[in-house]
This record gives structure tokens, C-alpha cells and sequence, in this order.
């Protein structure tokens, strides 16, 4: 039987995108039909000129040696139909994944639920990843993990090792999916991400967590993503209706940040690249600073000090800002470290998101999720 060489198993993969690495139960919807929201979503990304194909040179570079396999008749353009059949195509020569494929190693004595829908919106299935302690006497309480990938790519799959160790101590974890596209389709990402946390709660009876009791953590996008989900609670323009749940709150008890932006009117003084990929108002919009409360939930901050992505200025600036408003945050730099790693997950690092959501997460009696105060006014330089 002819198999793919490893290096093409890569593009495989991203072509198909992350519902390739599951099979469907009967209440989902087929292959065919979740590859071809995926292909709508390619084409919405690079169809630069809007006519409904591709060229070779509207075609993502790292994918271009793809082209002419996907280019069926060979007239140099890509059509939806021949982008379908090329990821049927390959899905049949890499065969079907078993619910949960690519999930990273799970702790003994630790159930996983995969693959659950927490919501439907633009034609796309919105999913998260639970695992539960299995020795659990008392409900745990809820750690929330947000992928990162630059708003543009990435899969709840990637969850950083230490979101599944913390499972094997007996919380329980979720790592969630929103919907790709790129900082300026911001406030999509903060929509979904707020749903799923609403789906959690809401669903905390059924699958015996504490709903009272949430933190959410993420690195990089994700770090952004946490940190103006945790500072944002209430903002009736960030909050959506993604997945429902309305009446549920998405506040959260404590974040923690690696190496996350989150002042972008700062990061693009200092980068001149990301001072292009959106307007002011945009930037300032997404900017999590700009929600700054004073009763915003704890903060644990991992940032390295050789970051050639996102500079440490940024972690600096959240850290002095939440400081000025009286307001608990912990910053480690981690020497030597660059934009994530093996150092964010190893155990000294472990400990310390250990240590911190023990802190904030188990102390005490159970909790009422936060509602918003007024606004922290901003120091010289911020934004509101």
C-alpha cells in the first residue's frame, strides 16, 4: 500500500484542517460536509480578487507545491469543486482518525470528552475538549485552555502538556476552538471564546465541575484571548450570543497569560509589520488594557526575555497597569526563553500555574461569577 511521507502528511492535515482528526458520531455531520465548510473558509481567506478560484499566486505559500494536484484540468486556477475533491482525495489516502486523534497524552485517571459542540455559527461547528479527574470526591474546578496561532491557525488539539498534567491533579481542563480569520475579524474570536466558556457553565451539572469556580489561560493569540476574555466580563460588545447561554456568565476567577499581547496600540509602535494588519480603532477595540476594572480577576504572566514575536515590553505593560489599579498580577521572565517552548510547560513552570489557580481557585468558600464595576480610569498613555 502507498503512504504519505511524513512531510506531506503535515499538509494533509492542514488542508483537511482540525476536523480531519476525528471520525463522526451519528449526530455530526459527514467528512465531506465539514471538509467543505473548511474549503469555504480557504477561499474566504484567499480569494484576494473575489472571483471564486484561486491562482497560483492567491494560493498560501507554504502550500503552493500542492497547486498543480488540487488544479485538476490544469488551467491554472483552483475552483471550489476541485478544492473539495482534493481534500476528499486525500482524506481517503490518509484513511479516517478515531474520535480524539491528536489529542496529546492524557495522565492516568483522566476521562476525556472530545469533540463537543458548543456551538453553530457561520456554517461551522464550534468544539471543545473536556477532561475530567476520575478521583475527584468534590466538584474540581475549571481551567479553560485558548489556543494560540496569530488568530489565523492553531486547533484545541496543540493544548499546552501542562493543561493536562493539571488534569491529573484534579482539575478539570477544557481546551476550545473559535473561529480563525485573523485579528481583524475581531470580535469574532472573543464571541466564540466567551460562548464556550457560557457552554461550560452551563453544562457544569452534567459533567460535575465547579462552575463557580473558572479560570482561563492561553498562550500567544491565545494569551490575548484570555486576557480580554478575563478583562472584558459584561462588555455587552464582546460578550455575543455564540452558543446561546445568554443568561450564563462568562467571567472568569483568575487568568493566566503566556507571552499574550495585550496593549496593540504599544505593539505597533514597536513593530511597523503589525502596525499594517489593522486600523487604529480596530487595534484599539481588541485591546484588553482598554477594559481594565477594578475588580478584574488575578493574573499569572510567562513571558520570555528573547520573545522575537510578541516583545516582553508587553507583559511588562500589563503587569504595571494592573498594578497601578491595585489589582494582583504575577510576572516570571523566563531567560533565555523565545515565543513558547518546552520551558513553558516543564515542571518549575507547572508549579507555578499550580500554585497560582490553588490560590485563587480552591481557597475560600465557592464564589458567585464576577460582574462588572466601573472602569479603572487608564494611566498616562492607555485607552478606554
Amino acid at each position: 500500500m502507498h503512504r504519505l511521507p511524513p512531510s506531506l502528511l503535515v499538509v494533509v492535515l492542514l488542508l483537511l484542517g482540525p476536523a480531519s482528526l476525528r471520525t463522526p458520531c451519528a449526530d455530526e455531520e459527514t467528512p465531506t460536509e465539514r471538509m467543505r465548510a473548511t474549503s469555504a473558509r480557504f477561499f474566504a481567506q484567499y480569494d484576494r480578487d473575489g472571483d471564486g478560484r484561486l491562482s497560483r499566486e492567491e494560493y498560501p505559500a507554504f502550500l503552493r507545491f500542492a497547486f498543480r494536484r488540487a488544479d485538476a484540468d490544469g488551467d491554472g486556477y483552483v475552483t471550489p469543486a476541485e478544492d473539495l475533491a482534493s481534500r476528499v482525495a486525500f482524506r481517503k489516502e490518509v484513511g479516517p482518525r478515531r474520535p480524539g486523534a491528536g489529542i496529546r497524552r492524557v495522565p492516568e485517571g483522566v476521562t476525556v470528552h472530545a469533540d463537543l459542540a458548543y456551538a453553530e455559527v457561520d456554517g461551522t461547528t464550534l468544539r471543545l475538549d473536556l477532561f475530567l479527574p476520575k478521583s475527584s470526591t468534590n466538584r474540581p474546578p475549571l481551567f479553560v485552555w485558548i489556543h494560540g496561532g496569530g488568530w489565523t491557525r492553531g486547533s484545541r488539539k496543540g493544548v499546552n502538556p501542562l493543561v493536562l498534567r493539571l488534569a491529573g491533579e484534579g482539575y478539570a481542563t477544557a481546551s476550545i476552538d473559535y473561529r480563525l480569520g485573523g485579528l481583524a475579524s475581531h470580535p469574532k474570536q472573543i464571541h466564540d471564546c466567551k460562548g464556550a466558556v457560557r457552554w461550560l457553565r452551563a453544562h457544569a451539572g452534567e459533567y460535575g465541575y465547579d462552575a463557580s469556580r473558572v479560570a482561563v489561560g492561553g498562550g500567544s493569540a491565545g494569551g490575548h484571548l484570555s486576557l480580554l476574555l478575563g478583562l472584558s466580563s459584561g462588555v455587552e460588545a464582546l460578550e455575543g450570543t455564540v452558543g446561546g447561554n445568554t443568561g450564563v456568565s462568562s467571567g472568569v476567577e483568575a487568568i493566566v497569560d503566556l507571552y499574550g499581547p495585550g496593549d496593540f496600540l504599544l505593539f505597533r509602535k514597536s513593530s511597523a509589520r503589525f502596525a499594517r494588519r489593522a486600523p487604529e480603532d480596530l487595534l484599539r477595540a481588541a485591546t484588553p488594557l482598554a477594559y481594565l476594572t477594578a475588580d478584574d480577576p488575578p493574573v499569572l504572566i510567562l513571558h520570555g526575555d528573547r520573545d522575537p514575536v510578541v516583545p516582553l515590553s508587553q507583559s511588562r505593560e500589563v503587569h504595571r497597569r494592573y498594578r497601578e489599579a491595585g489589582l494582583t498580577s504575577t510576572l516570571h521572565v523566563l531567560e533565555g526563553a523565545g515565543h513558547g517552548g518546552k520551558q513553558f510547560s516543564d515542571d518549575e513552570r507547572f508549579l507555578l500555574v499550580k500554585s497560582f489557580l490553588d490560590r485563587h481557585l480552591r481557597t475560600g468558600s465557592e464564589s458567585t461569577p464576577r460582574q462588572p464595576t466601573p472602569a479603572v480610569p487608564p494611566a498616562e498613555g492607555g485607552r478606554r
